[in-house]
């Protein structure tokens, strides 16, 4: 215990006040309403982490389905990503894709693979996508009303809530990878990387600003409902019908049509599939200039300028180094490994690593602290060197080794992810005399075997309103009833409305 969080820094998890602005017109006038009702359903017996977990097994149960019924993410083996119209896609050049055995506990992969061609996944398991997602989206957004019904609102909450939000990241990629019928390709790892930054650029958006802001078309509301669309869709038409390109399903043909054969280009005829790719990056776009702005707006109002952006911008550097780190690996061992079942454990490792990355920045946040150090963060020095190790070939020299790597690496992932939860989560339970996934029932104060708890004593002694002396702990601004912008300790950005 204290190594995440020490001793000295404890008590500050006493300042911890949740903060966000949701822009969302759907979550506003759809789904506001329907969450306040669902929270009724569950008994002010049940914990909000519980609630929280709950959502996260659907998604886990969803893609151990997945693994069983289309571990390769595609229908049948093809060229990568090619659209019925026959135009190969500009962004990756065709690559034949071959199936490779793999032994000891994914044996079966292969098996459900095949050697030659995979099988076609029901429909009925896109439906429970559907099902699933929607259901996660709902369950992680009544967490907190269940916490303010239950009086358990508390940094732990927000700590698990994000937990959970980081590893279904990965999770929903690969479910979304299969029901857009992408394959074991670089689309795939692209949609990866694009998610991934997503969920990163607003926790470190949060982390220098104080707020969770969710902007008027926003990842955790209208990009989930999408997806949720999209495995509605695949439930229907089967993951096939993804490749179809744009224009033949608008009954266009480029040759015959007056308007596009007078353009003075050629009009790709591009895949249902590569236009939800385009439109997530466009997205992607839009959420990178909307959390640099916010971040912008945070610093103290004297010092703002262009050039003091790069500190916080610097803090991006362990996402950029992972990512790079993951990307040259599978380049370098693009054979034995994308085009393989084998993509999916390492893609296991590389969602595991991320929520390290994530939960460090998380509690960074909580505990008013200073950035991560680097030493926080073994997982990218692991992934640093597998990527080094398949450039240079010194351990990674066959498939079977290959193999091994990877899932020594998932092993050791796993186990740091799961000390790193068991560490935090046994600290705040421990100082705020609580459980994670129950409601302890205490005896009320003043009555005989009532005890304070660590919180409680030190709440009395006005820890809660120390300044924070940190340095390098980010400092953002409030905004006080005349719209002036004064710094605060730990600071929340407040924005007038």
């Amino acid at each position: 215990m204290g190594i995440y969080i020490p001793a000295s820094k404890r008590d500050r998890l006493l300042k911890y006040r949740y903060s966000s602005t949701d822009l969302s017109l759907t979550s506003k006038y759809v789904l506001n309403p329907f969450w306040n009702k669902l929270v009724l359903a569950f008994p002010k017996t049940m914990a909000p982490n519980a609630i929280t977990l709950l959502g996260l097994s659907l998604i886990f149960i969803n893609f151990l389905t997945l693994l069983y019924y289309n571990p390769t993410l595609s229908v049948g083996f093809k060229p990568v990503h090619v659209s019925k119209g026959g135009l190969w896609d500009p962004l990756f050049p065709p690559t034949a894709s071959h199936s490779s055995a793999l032994h000891s506990v994914f044996t079966w992969l292969r098996a459900r693979a095949g050697s030659v061609q995979a099988e076609a996944a029901p429909r009925w398991l896109y439906w429970t996508f559907s099902v699933a997602l929607f259901a996660y989206q709902s369950l992680d957004a009544i967490d907190g009303k269940q916490a303010r019904r239950t009086g358990t609102s508390g940094p732990l909450g927000e700590l698990f809530d994000h937990g959970c939000d980081a590893l279904n990241t990965t999770l929903a990629c690969l479910l979304t990878a299969s029901a857009l019928n992408l394959g074991l390709s670089w689309w795939t790892v692209a949609s990866l990387v694009a998610t991934n930054m997503n969920f990163y650029l607003t926790t470190w958006e949060e982390f220098h600003t104080g707020t969770l802001f969710l902007s008027a078309f926003s990842g955790p509301v209208e990009g989930i409902l999408l997806v949720v669309a999209v495995f509605a869709v695949t439930g229907f038409k089967g993951p096939e019908f993804w490749d179809t390109g744009v224009l033949t399903v608008l009954g266009v043909d480029p040759a015959t049509n007056p308007v596009l054969s007078a353009l003075p280009f050629h009009v790709k005829n591009l895949p249902l599939n590569d236009c939800f790719l385009v439109f997530s990056a466009v997205g992607l776009f839009f959420n990178i200039v909307s959390a640099t702005h916010n971040v912008y707006l945070s610093l103290p109002a004297q010092s703002r300028t262009p050039a003091s952006l790069v500190k916080p911008l610097t803090r991006l550097t362990p996402w950029l180094v992972h990512t790079a780190a993951m990307v040259s690996w599978l380049h370098a061992r693009e054979e034995l490994l994308l085009r393989t079942t084998l993509l999916l454990p390492f893609a296991l490792f590389w969602g595991i690593a991320f929520a390290h990355h994530v939960q460090l920045l998380i509690l960074a946040h909580l505990t008013a602290s200073p950035f991560p150090a680097a030493w926080k963060h073994p997982l990218l020095v692991l992934s640093v060197l597998g990527a080094v190790d398949a450039r240079l070939g010194l351990v990674q020299t066959s498939h079977e080794r290959v193999k091994h790597t990877v899932l020594a690496c998932l092993a050791l992932g796993v186990l740091v992810y799961g000390h790193f939860v068991w560490e935090v989560i046994g600290d705040i339970c421990e100082f705020y005399d609580i459980n994670c996934l129950t409601i302890k029932r205490k005896p009320a104060p003043g009555t005989p075997g009532a005890k304070p708890s660590p919180a409680d004593i030190a709440r009395e002694k006005g820890k809660a309103d120390e300044e924070v002396k940190d340095e390098d702990a980010p400092v953002t601004e409030d905004v006080d009833a005349t719209g002036k912008k004064q710094p605060t300790k730990a600071g929340l950005l407040k924005r007038v409305k």
